[in-house]
């Protein structure tokens, strides 16, 4: 059955009306007619991806571009897309299989996709590779300086590390991810005084990140100012009360100021938490301690 074009915009037009007003079921039911009357417009298929993805149905968007990659054989929007949704769903090698088929044509977004599901896949080498050519390709891609900087400390390469994280500092000074990374490089390499900065930086963007009060604490205690490290990880733990890691260190720091009864009160609920890990963490900072004195 043919429509004419009057009446198939009037169709889809219904079907966006439906999505704005959250009637999902009706709005899939007038996308699916309009790929009944036409199985080959792409457009169809993507905007009704992007809903049922967004509807939290990323297997449905999926299916839905699969069928439509056979419709239409070789659209790069839609192997994109289909990338992109495998990447979502951490299906990483499929996501990989799709992007593959669009590397030849040097586009930043697939190789720093690229870039990503390798990361995940714990493949640092093929990582960097594709981070480094979408950075070539597009030196103000967004994120590129924050992504590259993260895996070059998974690398242990701090100091290069720090070279493009500053740079994404410059280009995004609002990203407290960023900073909290160029944090993480700086007590690497144990300047813990730049590395604080960076933090207190993160928590000024992002306040309800523990992750920033943690390490906030973690470089007070390594500048031996024990009293704010104590506010730091208090802080720490009204946000995550289960942190093994604060849960230590502030056992730790109570002990070094005398207060053994509610030092052993903190590392005693660490040890309830997770006790290998809490014992572990303990004795790795009491020897980071004895290491100074």
């Amino acid at each position: 059955m043919k429509i004419d074009e009057i009446r198939y915009v009037r169709i889809l037009e219904q079907a966006r009306t439906l999505v704005r007003e959250e009637k999902f079921l009706h709005a899939f039911q007038q996308y699916y007619r309009l790929l009944d009357y036409d199985s080959r417009d792409i457009s169809i298929y993507l905007e009704l991806s992007s809903v049922l993805a967004e509807c939290g149905m990323i297997s449905a968007a999926i299916q839905l571009l699969l069928r439509a990659n056979k419709s239409v054989p070789g659209n790069d929007d839609i192997i994109f897309h289909i990338g992109n949704y495998y990447l979502a769903i951490e299906d990483y090698d499929a996501a990989l299989r799709y992007y593959k088929k669009l590397s030849d044509k040097k586009i930043p977004h697939i190789h720093f996709n690229m870039g990503i599901a390798y990361f995940y896949k714990q493949n640092f080498k093929y990582a960097e590779e594709q981070f480094r050519l979408t950075l070539r390709l597009d030196p103000k891609f967004p994120k590129i300086n924050e992504s590259l900087g993260e895996l070059l400390i998974k690398r242990q390469a701090y100091t290069e590390a720090i070279q493009y994280l500053r740079q994404g500092a410059e280009t995004d000074p609002y990203s407290a991810v960023n900073h909290y990374l160029l944090g993480t490089a700086y007590s690497r390499l144990d300047q813990w005084k730049k590395a604080y900065q960076e933090f207190v930086t993160a928590i000024d963007l992002d306040p309800n990140e523990p992750s920033g009060w943690q390490m906030c604490g973690e470089a007070l205690i390594q500048m031996k100012q024990y009293n704010e490290a104590e506010a730091y990880l208090r802080k720490t733990l009204e946000l995550a009360p289960q942190s093994v890691e604060t849960l230590v260190d502030l056992g730790c720091v109570l002990s070094i100021k005398g207060d053994t009864e509610r030092s052993n009160m903190y590392l005693e609920k660490a040890f309830h938490v997770d006790s290998v890990h809490a014992r572990a963490r303990e004795a790795q900072w009491k020897a980071r301690q004895l290491l100074k004195k």
